[in-house]
């Protein structure tokens, strides 16, 4: 895969790492349980740190994208807000969204790893995606109670 078709896979991660962390970070200050509050935070801040480890890669490859997340984060967290205006906090509401997050997170990654990409990359980015599942596995648990 040339340099400029990796990068741009990278700056993809990248928004989409800030886009679930900022999501899950909206989640978390909306929710009421303290324990659904902890792990929503928990995992939006495994996000900056996978946007963090990912933008190494971007610079090496020649630089990185404005990573303040893209259109479809804002309008996400925008039907958040919405939601959250009309209907009130609702913990289980709040922890479906997350869950549908970390569905969207881990389709990408495992997209990602069909593209050829550099080893140190693809370890990386392997690594990320059992993180998510991980995480995604606990929100889901959360559902459940």
């Amino acid at each position: 895969m040339a340099d400029k078709d990796e990068r741009s896979v990278m700056n993809h991660l990248i928004a989409l790492c800030k886009d679930e962390e900022l999501a899950l970070r909206y989640a978390a200050d909306h929710v009421k349980d303290p324990a659904i509050k902890t792990l929503l935070a928990e995992v939006a801040a495994e996000r900056a740190q996978f946007a963090t480890d990912l933008l190494a890669h971007a610079l090496r490859l020649g630089g990185a994208a404005a990573a303040d997340g893209t259109t479809r984060g804002a309008l996400h967290r925008a039907w958040l807000a919405m939601k959250d205006a009309v209907i009130g906090s609702n913990d289980k509401a709040m922890i479906a969204e997350a869950e549908h997050g970390e569905d969207v997170a881990l389709a990408t990654y495992e997209s990602t790893l069909n593209d050829m990409l550099l080893p140190t990359a693809r370890d990386l980015i392997e690594r990320q995606r059992a993180d998510i599942r991980t995480a995604h596995d606990r929100v889901r648990t959360l559902m459940a109670h």
